[in-house]
């Protein structure tokens, strides 16, 4: 995609902001050509990215752009008015852009949405972004009774994340969150804790005893299968203890707590590095650790994959097992998981620890650590993070730099394409 040097350059500037340096760029016709491509993120295009600042919007419709293409997002295009806030909205709305009744629905525009469902009540199911209806977008209350009257699934899930709108509404429009489940929405155990509603936890806690052992991203509680949305609004790897402490809910965090076993209360107080609280579950039941189940052992892989050290420090010193595969990373060891962040110390003291070959693949990609780092030097970019440093801590120990880098056979070199500095210094060690 990025052959030409002119095309990337206008990629980097568009995502920097940089009004100047797209004008330029714009200037030459073999940029200027592509304007329209999805060059970015997820199928975006430049006026997706822009859709917050109308002077680089100006820019990019003067040389072309179209307000009206789709991103090319398989599980659910996005429009530029998706991205934009109310003022945008208006600014694009009046260069051509076509509202939708998502978006309708997403900015409050009740007259709007009334009267684009009123000359076609089928709208009410219409799928955007995500795979998202109407009604997972509904801003308020008086909007989501609207939906519901007028036909919309109050459990239909998105395509993408695979949630209902009660779930896309939990956390930044609780009210609208309330009012669905007063209507029938099928509820889970983080809406009790982000709500601080007692009875609602006491239900679900009687009907699923097993939701207190629910985490966001893992698998095991169908009702919030990996990847849903609370990944993004809440966070990867939380326990509805955290989410009810996280919104000052402490009736209903004590609540959750008392009605935990062991093995649930141990790996609240790892996974929030509470060392304390950890090795006293421990002395009260030595058999404990020994019992824990590989995919309790693959949290150390996700908590430094999260970048969640203190409690990856604390698994360490605990004895967790540092080879375990975190399924949610993509099969990933902790090794692997400090290589994508990049983070030096947490690489040396996990070669030290030993018990992870240095050349160990992951069952989804076939990427040995050295491919993980090379890889996140150009697609996580960890803040912090010091690839060049990590490359040379694996091939002092023992990492073969001359292997392909993943189970497609892709160079150390190719997977860190677009980072020259990563680049060099997999040279000097030997890549070829």
């Amino acid at each position: 995609m990025f052959q030409d040097p002119d095309v990337k350059s206008f990629h980097d500037a568009v995502l920097a902001g940089d009004v100047p340096g797209v004008q330029r760029l714009l200037a030459l016709p073999h940029v200027r050509d592509r304007i329209n491509e999805p060059m970015f993120a997820f199928g975006q295009r430049a006026a997706h990215i822009a859709a917050k600042n109308e002077v680089l919007l100006s820019a990019l419709i003067t040389a072309g752009a179209d307000v009206n293409l789709k991103s090319a997002w398989e599980n659910g295009p996005y429009t530029v008015l998706d991205n934009a806030d109310e003022a945008t909205a208006r600014f694009l709305m009046a260069r051509g852009a076509t509202l939708t009744v998502n978006v309708a629905a997403r900015l409050g525009w009740f007259d709007e949405l009334r009267s684009m469902v009123g000359a076609d009540a089928a709208l009410v199911h219409a799928r955007g972004g995500d795979g998202q209806q109407p009604l997972h977008e509904a801003k308020t209350v008086a909007i989501a009774d609207f939906l519901l009257d007028h036909g919309s699934g109050i459990d239909v899930r998105c395509i993408d994340h695979r949630s209902t709108p009660a779930q896309y509404a939990l956390v930044d429009r609780p009210d609208v969150c309330r009012r669905l489940l007063e209507r029938g929405a099928t509820p889970d155990i983080f809406m009790a804790a982000r709500l601080g509603d007692m009875s609602l936890a006491s239900r679900l806690l009687e009907s699923d005893p097993s939701a207190i052992a629910a985490r966001i991203h893992e698998p095991g509680y169908a009702v919030v299968p990996p990847f849903n949305i609370y990944c993004w609004t809440l966070g990867f790897g939380l326990s509805p203890h955290e989410v009810a402490l996280r919104f000052g809910h402490r009736e209903v965090h004590d609540l959750l707590a008392a009605r935990s076993p062991a093995r649930v209360r141990l790996m609240n107080a790892i996974l929030t590095a509470d060392e304390r609280a950890a090795r006293a579950v421990l002395a009260e039941d030595p058999s404990l650790f020994p019992s824990l189940p590989p995919q309790d052992h693959a949290h150390l892989a996700q908590a430094i994959f999260h970048e969640q050290f203190d409690a990856a420090d604390l698994m360490i010193r605990v004895g967790f097992d540092p080879a375990a595969q975190a399924a949610g990373v993509d099969g990933g060891t902790a090794l692997h998981a400090a290589c994508w962040v990049g983070n030096v110390p947490m690489v040396e003291r996990l070669l030290a620890h030993g018990g992870v070959p240095v050349d160990t693949r992951d069952p989804t990609h076939g990427s040995t650590p050295l491919g993980w780092a090379a890889f996140g030097s150009v697609h996580r970019r960890a803040t912090g993070g010091d690839y060049p440093a990590v490359a040379g801590r694996l091939v002092a120990a023992g990492a073969d730099i001359t292997a392909p880098g993943n189970g497609e056979g892709r160079t150390l070199l190719s997977l860190a394409q677009g980072n020259p500095v990563m680049q060099a210094e997999l040279r000097r060690l030997g890549a070829k």
